[in-house]
């Protein structure tokens, strides 16, 4: 068997298992990967916008709103995690069955999935409540930014059940290779979150948070469609109340697969929580809440690379377990190789984005000159690294459609612990590089995680994972 970026793209036609208008396991790969990525592109670019709609708003009232919103940001990111150890297992297990023809296992992970995606929910909803003043006092901002920052996690939390439904319900229709609806529904609630942001900001002068009510409208709405979509969705998909009776054994073997990916999530947010700490105190001619700002501002911009690579990976992870569950690992490793080369293109195309246009992108979510000095450094330098981050995201996600969720986490422990967080203190802390010495850190870490992931992709030990 080969590996790598040379594997054949046209292996032979397989029998077709249902009418989709495209043949999942026996269609050109590249044009399957392609069908597959697009909707998810404009599922994550929609999702995208919400996050750009609270980031530009807050930006339009001041530099600790905008601190604090993408702070607030940060934390919800967390909430997520807590959903992708119900999400990875369910892509995982939803694509397999469906690959091998079992469409009631499908219906009964769906039915499962969602009912502990909403218990994690509500136990995301009530740990926020009790820790958001605590965790925004961390970091080192000023007493106004900390204040604005907690009461938006305690106002964002409140849709944190209801969200549950929207992410867990996504991930099985992607695992069944329908990319579509997640797409549709992200839609309304942009619309939804959107107008409703505006005018409670702005129109009723509720300033941030009405930032944070607008976000947490957008979420009900969403969580109401995505039921609707599942009440009423094809059969081996389909929600009842009788399937959301609480099934302990496939409960346990969607948190086998997906509780590395949760500890995953969860490595990485408290990397990226010391990595913050370490921004806001990494000296030069910038205080804390303009490196904050400049950061946040910064890693809002590198989601334009983050949308297609995540989306090409979601696309990868679907035809990695729909190809496994048919038996065809090779036609998997094809899939997931045709994503990575698409994928690098795109991505590079964004790192020559970052390196000329950084001033431009910067002066679109701030007109802070301070925010903007300290930040274009930082994103151009960012630009150069970003075919490894298409190697390392697109890896991660063929990995957890396989099922391979160890590895990636153990990967990241190592990025973080060793290179990501020492060095930035070294950069930021010990030399004074403000922002940019900071992010030298970020830099050796996805370097080194794109070369430990390539190496375990091309050994092939995913085609032997029990899912």
């Amino acid at each position: 068997m080969r590996s790598g970026l040379l594997d054949e793209r046209h292996p032979a036609p397989r029998r077709p298992r249902d009418a989709a208008p495209i043949d999942l396991l026996s269609s050109d790969v590249r044009r399957t990967v392609i069908w597959l990525a697009l909707p998810v592109m404009g599922e994550q670019v929609l999702n995208a916008c919400v996050a750009w709609n609270d980031q530009f708003l807050a930006g339009l009232i001041g530099r600790s709103a905008t601190s604090a919103v993408g702070f607030a940001a940060y934390l919800s990111w967390f909430i997520s995690m807590m959903f992708a150890l119900v999400g990875t297992g369910a892509t995982a297990i939803v694509a397999r069955a469906i690959g091998s023809g079992r469409r009631d296992e499908a219906r009964h992970e769906t039915n499962q999935a969602v009912l502990l995606g909403v218990l994690l929910g509500v136990a995301g909803f009530l740990l926020v409540r009790r820790l958001a003043w605590w965790v925004a006092g961390l970091l080192a901002l000023t007493p106004e930014t900390t204040a604005i920052a907690a009461r938006y996690l305690l106002i964002d939390s409140i849709a944190y059940p209801i969200e549950a439904v929207t992410f867990v319900g996504a991930a099985c229709l992607r695992g069944a290779g329908d990319t579509r609806t997640p797409m549709a529904v992200l839609g309304f609630v942009n619309i939804v979150n959107i107008a409703v942001s505006w005018l409670l900001a702005f129109t009723l002068g509720w300033g941030v948070d009405g930032i944070a009510w607008g976000t947490v409208t957008g979420r009900f709405v969403g969580g109401a469609l995505m039921l609707f979509v599942l009440v009423r969705s094809r059969p081996e998909l389909r929600l009842s109340l009788g399937a959301l009776r609480p099934d302990v054994s496939l409960i346990a073997r969607t948190l086998r697969i997906g509780l590395p990916a949760a500890i995953d999530g969860a490595l990485m947010f408290g990397g990226h929580f010391a990595f913050i700490n370490i921004v806001t105190r990494s000296g030069g001619a910038f205080d804390s809440d303009t490196l904050m700002a400049a950061h946040m501002i910064g890693i809002r911009i590198e989601s334009l690379s983050y949308l297609p690579a995540t989306a090409w990976g979601m696309a990868a992870a679907t035809l990695m377990g729909q190809n496994l569950g048919a038996g065809s690992p090779q036609r998997a490793r094809q899939c997931a190789n045709e994503a990575l080369r698409q994928t690098v293109i795109l991505l590079t195309m964004n790192g020559l984005l970052y390196l000329i246009c950084a001033p431009w992108l910067y002066r679109i979510l701030t007109s802070d000159p301070a925010v903007m000095a300290c930040g274009v450094p930082a994103l151009r330098a960012l630009g150069l690294v970003q075919p490894a981050l298409a190697v390392l995201i697109i890896y991660i996600w063929s990995l957890r459609g396989a099922g391979d969720t160890a590895f990636p986490m153990m990967f990241t422990f190592i990025g973080m612990v060793f290179l990501r967080i020492p060095i930035a203190y070294l950069g930021g802390v010990v030399l004074g590089g403000a922002l940019l010495g900071a992010w030298c850190g970020m830099y050796a870490d996805l370097l080194v995680r794109s070369g430990l992931m390539t190496w375990r992709f091309r050994g092939g030990g995913w085609a032997r994972v029990r899912v």
